[in-house]
């Protein structure tokens, strides 16, 4: 019965995603974006506070990694294939050493420079 209910939930959302609007999946997008952003720009907000209280970036990257998977429009992959590939390298690190940091700190500065004309 409840692999039944999960069937047809998703059989569901299948094809509301198939038949979205063209402007529903222009909006969808743009708020990945803005969201995406906003958690690079959080991420990059951080680096000056105490190593306590710095934001997880395993967390972080794993959130970045759901939203690109969830952009649509052709526009958009391009910026969406550098934030995964960003986040691919970051999000299973665990622990990054202090030199590796230096090159976390430099991407994401370079993809809040790429995200900004799009937002």
């Amino acid at each position: 019965m409840i692999a039944e209910t999960r069937l047809i939930k998703s059989i569901g959302e299948f094809f509301s995603k198939l038949f979205q609007s063209k402007k529903e999946k222009i909006a969808n997008d743009a708020s990945l974006l803005k969201e995406s952003y906003d958690l690079l720009k959080e991420l990059e907000q951080t680096w000056q506070a105490p190593p306590a209280e710095r934001k997880d970036l395993v967390d972080t990257t794993n959130l970045l990694l759901q939203k690109t998977q969830e952009m649509r429009l052709g526009k958009n992959k391009a910026i969406a294939r550098h934030i995964r590939a960003f986040a691919q390298r970051n999000c299973l690190a665990g622990v990054i050493p202090d030199s590796e940091m230096e090159r976390v700190h430099k991407e994401t500065k370079e993809l809040l420079d790429l995200l900004t004309p799009s937002l």
